[in-house]
């Protein structure tokens, strides 16, 4: 393949990659941990820093880019435009790694999955901070590859540099540094030359991102104090690099062969990699690079989630890029020709069945706030109040609708306790008011049920609205509960 022909195509695929990641953009409502980043976001520079530190549990550096892209907007486009300029950005340069490591052949099928991948478009549609995340780690990932192969000092800079705006980005930025260090080790030959500058390049990353290491502390207190995850179960090693692949917008139908999918390629790709590395054939180094930058960031979340469980499968957004590079090398080279065709057009035609289902089906999107915010306004009369027992649907009515007098009910146990989401709304606004104060002067009466959490207290809460209030009528909007009382 040409060099010409070759950039012709990587320019294709990122201008797709663009496409899809910026197609309907704005069509789904911000969700609880969008809102929080932008209800953060839109303070001044010292109060967004002061908000991050207080109610999230990662460092600032995307809620700071967040501000910037609102001072030229402030709907979900705006709001969603820092994850999507990343990702896309992620394209050429996980190009350029895969071209690195491998060939032409394997960074255009490696690329191709990236592209039109639902989980990498999910979080380019999300105003968080993963896609950020990703551009960011794989940054340094390029740089620290060539670093280790050619030993100049700028390489190990940029390494250094990027590695430290991942940590910046996200509290758990450690698992591709802990990756390196694995594949560091695995390469005798190379760690005898290169060890000094690799612990040269962690005493910087220490350095640099000292500021930032109390807060760190604090945070992971809170953390262990209350964290609404659960503890993972063995089955999460398996099916992560599904959702890697598909997402979690996937047709009922589609998930069996998705599934078989995945772990076919997963097992095959193994093996195939197994022998070629045993061989010591020319991508070997290539293949265990590919290998630990999907295992090892997998297998520590879960050693670590058996003592806290935080094992959150979007944290470990980097380790899907190992997982594409190794698919990758096993559709352009592990296997015949013929073969070659079938697998990757079995993968890329079972990703584009998830994407409409992503793209239009309201039961695989985020809560439809915007709608439901639009249809209580629509009705709402002066000396109606508004009351929610959820604080996902308090905080979007702050955001949708600031006009209506929007009271959130106390005695959510994620705020009687204080856990991470509790200290979060918190820092949002949201003040937990009891039910008499909440009604007290009304007539009319909007509830508000987001069942998304704490489901028995927030039916609980509907049923005293009966004991107390007369019902008037009830609407169901996207699984959100609309119910209008009188006194």
């Amino acid at each position: 393949m040409t060099r010409s022909k070759e950039t012709i195509l990587l320019v294709v695929l990122t201008v797709l990659g663009a496409a899809v990641r910026g197609f309907r953009l704005g069509a789904q409502s911000l969700w609880l941990d969008e809102l929080f980043s932008v209800v953060v976001a839109r303070r001044d520079w010292a109060p967004v820093i002061l908000g991050t530190i207080q109610g999230d549990t990662n460092p600032p550096l995307f809620n700071l880019f967040l501000h910037i892209a609102l001072q030229f907007g402030s709907d979900e486009v705006a709001a969603r435009t820092v994850s999507v300029l990343f990702s896309v950005a992620t394209i050429p340069l996980f190009y350029w790694l895969a071209r690195t490591l491998f060939d032409a052949r394997v960074a255009l099928a490696a690329s191709a999955l990236l592209v039109i991948n639902p989980f990498q478009i999910l979080f380019a549609q999300e105003a968080r901070m993963y896609a950020q995340l990703a551009f960011l780690s794989l940054a340094a990932l390029v740089f620290f590859w060539r670093a280790w192969k050619d030993g100049r000092a700028s390489d190990w800079v940029l390494f250094a540099a990027f590695e430290t705006f991942a940590f910046y980005t996200h509290s758990l930025a450690f698992l591709s540094l802990v990756a390196l260090d694995v594949f560091a080790l695995t390469q005798r030959a190379a760690w005898r030359e290169r060890w000094r500058a690799l612990v040269l390049a962690h005493l910087t990353i220490g350095v640099l991102f000292a500021p930032w290491t109390i807060v760190l502390l604090q945070q992971t207190a809170r953390v262990q104090a209350g964290f609404w995850g659960t503890m993972p179960s063995l089955l999460a090693l398996s099916t992560t690099p599904y959702l890697f692949l598909f997402g979690n917008a996937a047709p009922a139908f589609v998930v069996p062969f998705a599934l078989f999918i995945t772990f076919g390629l997963l097992v095959f790709g193994g093996l195939a990699a197994r022998r070629a590395i045993i061989a010591r054939r020319a991508e070997s180094a290539g293949l265990v690079f590919a290998l630990v930058v999907l295992g090892v960031p997998l297998l520590t979340l879960y050693l670590v989630s058996l003592v806290r469980p935080i094992f959150v499968e979007r944290t470990l957004i980097v380790a899907s890029l190992g997982l594409y590079l190794l698919l990758g090398w096993v559709a352009a080279c592990a296997v015949p020709r013929g073969l070659q065709l079938v697998l990757s057009g079995l993968l890329l035609v079972t990703m584009g069945a998830v994407l409409p289902n992503y793209y239009f089906n309201p039961a695989a999107q985020k809560p439809p706030m915007r709608e439901t915010a639009r249809a209580v306004t629509a009705q709402f009369q002066p000396g109606d109040v508004v009351a929610h027992t959820s604080d996902s649907s308090a905080l979007a009515f702050m955001y949708y609708a600031p006009q209506l007098p929007n009271r959130f009910l106390a005695g959510d146990p994620d705020y009687v306790s204080e856990t991470t989401r509790g200290r979060s709304g918190r820092v949002a606004g949201l003040v937990p008011e009891e039910l008499d104060a909440v009604v007290a002067g009304h007539l009319r009466v909007w509830l508000v049920v987001a069942l998304d959490h704490n489901i028995e207290y927030q039916k609980e809460r509907v049923a005293e609205f009966d004991r107390a209030l007369e019902r008037q009528k009830q609407e169901t909007i996207g699984g959100i509960d609309v119910i209008l009382w009188t006194r």
